[in-house]
């Protein structure tokens, strides 16, 4: 890794911009990508630094992981809650993976995420087919055992077999950065391989944030179907989650367009918590929807409390209360609501980051103090990511803090919906998380449920969505009437 401490100046920035060049060249690309973004980010920090100017440093760190260049940016000025619009701008046109920018009580610190040149190279299909879903059965023997990092590009091509280029998760088609992650061990899986190494089926998961992980990724080649693989790492997976090395919580997100899926995924012991609006790009299933979908893809949230939830309590805006109850209530859950009501130890600053992925044009907001300004910063940094391209954002709140209650009650003037409500995620003990999605007139037309638990759920959701966007469409038409009504008044003169 490389650090360097610059004073806050010109002169300063431009040392930065070189250092990480230099660093960005020996890692092997992205030298002018990761020099501008470091510039712009340097060069907003030195405006902030308000107080102490003359003092004031700047700080950079610079490491390869994987098969990107993460570039961290710190200054001790004005807080932010997330990178500045001009580096949105540069994910959204994908000179830059992702940023994450925010305050983490030392001072600010904002993360680039600058791809270098194997993060862009995606499965080679070279001769390879889509095997349709009558293909032939084989009896061809497979051995099952734990992915390894060597697997990453057979498995792309088991899933560019399978599903063609329809897969609702575009980051697969990738086998360097796939085997980056199984290297780092941030994701984990079980194969079923051939004899000469092509991976047929597989079933996997990714760490989401501490102690949760997200399970998915359930794929079997057409022609070794029929013979309990997917079934047998099934097994495997439960094994490890189970065990001494497995997460607190597991969680899923099964597809709308198809109840099996769901009625697998919502097994007993587990919990129905949210659904996520217009989450992924459109998609394709094969053998399930008729065609490509016209509209992004929503996904139901299920939660698995791998090990015994503690008590606690929830304090929930009243605008959200209704659908937090409706996920809380049927389950075995020792929590409870607190009142609705102000406190006078309230922090006037609430403490929150926000990040930007271009790739599924998703930005993600996470509150980790809950202050007075709540409504404030979050609607300041929900139109930044808005500005940037996002198609949806979802803000994850601290659910447990007693200040949420009183000071979210205008959260859903920002259009913001509920999503989810996922207990001991993280830091943030039990989180509430919200969506603002850009267009809320949801086409559900293509979603089949498992049940009509599934069905009354989604519909609340949905019907919120859709009453906070006809919300605000009313609230800018009376105010456009009232202005017309203020022009036909008369004016002095």
């Amino acid at each position: 890794m490389i650090s360097l401490v610059t004073p806050a100046n010109d002169a300063g920035v431009q040392v930065l911009a070189d250092v990480v060049r230099a660093a960005a060249v020996t890692a092997g690309g992205g030298a002018e990508a990761a020099a501008l973004v470091v510039r712009l980010c340097a060069a907003e920090a030195v405006g902030r630094c308000t107080v102490n100017r003359d003092n004031a440093e700047l700080g950079v760190s610079v490491v390869v992981e994987g098969t990107e260049l993460v570039v961290s940016v710190r200054d001790p000025g004005e807080p932010v809650t997330g990178p500045p619009d001009a580096v949105l701008g540069l994910v959204d046109a994908g000179v830059v993976s992702s940023a994450t920018g925010g305050a983490d009580g030392s001072g600010n610190v904002i993360v680039l995420r600058v791809p270098l040149p194997a993060h862009e190279r995606m499965v080679d299909v070279g001769d390879l087919e889509v095997i349709g879903d009558d293909a032939p059965l084989t009896d061809v023997p497979v051995e099952i055992r734990e992915l390894t990092a060597d697997d990453a590009a057979a498995l792309t091509r088991c899933i560019y077999r399978t599903y063609g280029w329809t897969y609702p998760y575009p980051a697969i088609y990738y086998p360097e950065r796939i085997a980056a992650a199984i290297a780092d061990g941030t994701r984990k899986g079980w194969v079923a391989v051939t004899p000469d190494g092509e991976v047929v089926c597989h079933m996997g998961i990714v760490f989401e944030t501490d102690g949760v992980v997200m399970a998915g990724g359930g794929v079997t080649d057409p022609r070794f179907r029929r013979r309990g693989l997917l079934i047998e790492l099934g097994m495997r997976y439960y094994e490890w989650l189970l065990g001494e090395q497995g997460p607190a919580t597991a969680l899923a997100e099964p597809v709308l367009t198809h109840p099996i899926t769901q009625k697998m995924a919502l097994s007993p012991g587990r919990d129905l918590v949210g659904l996520l609006l217009d989450l992924r790009g459109s998609i394709q299933q094969v053998g399930i929807t008729d065609g490509l979908l016209q509209r992004r893809s929503s996904l139901l949230c299920v939660h698995n409390a791998v090990q015994p939830l503690e008590p606690a309590e929830l304090f929930i805006p009243l605008v959200y209360e209704p659908l937090v109850r409706h996920v809380v209530e049927p389950t075995a859950w020792p929590r409870t609501f607190g009142e609705v009501r102000p406190h006078s130890d309230l922090p006037a600053m609430s403490v929150l980051s926000s990040a930007y992925d271009a790739l599924n044009n998703v930005g993600t907001v996470k509150v980790n103090v809950v202050g007075a300004d709540l409504v404030d910063v979050v609607d300041e940094t929900l139109t930044a990511l808005q500005r940037a391209g996002a198609a949806v954002v979802f803000v994850y709140l601290p659910a447990n803090q007693p200040g949420l209650a009183f000071t979210g009650a205008g959260l859903g003037s920002l259009r913001l919906g509920f999503a989810a409500l996922l207990p001991r995620y993280g830091d943030l003990g039990d989180a509430l998380v919200l969506q603002w999605v850009r267009n809320p007139d949801i086409d559900d037309s293509e979603w089949e449920y498992a049940d009509e638990r599934v069905a009354a759920f989604a519909h609340l959701v949905l019907d919120q969505a859709r009453s906070l966007g006809e919300a605000e469409v009313a609230g800018r038409r009376r105010e456009a009437r009232r202005q017309q009504l203020l022009a036909a008044l008369p004016t002095d003169g």
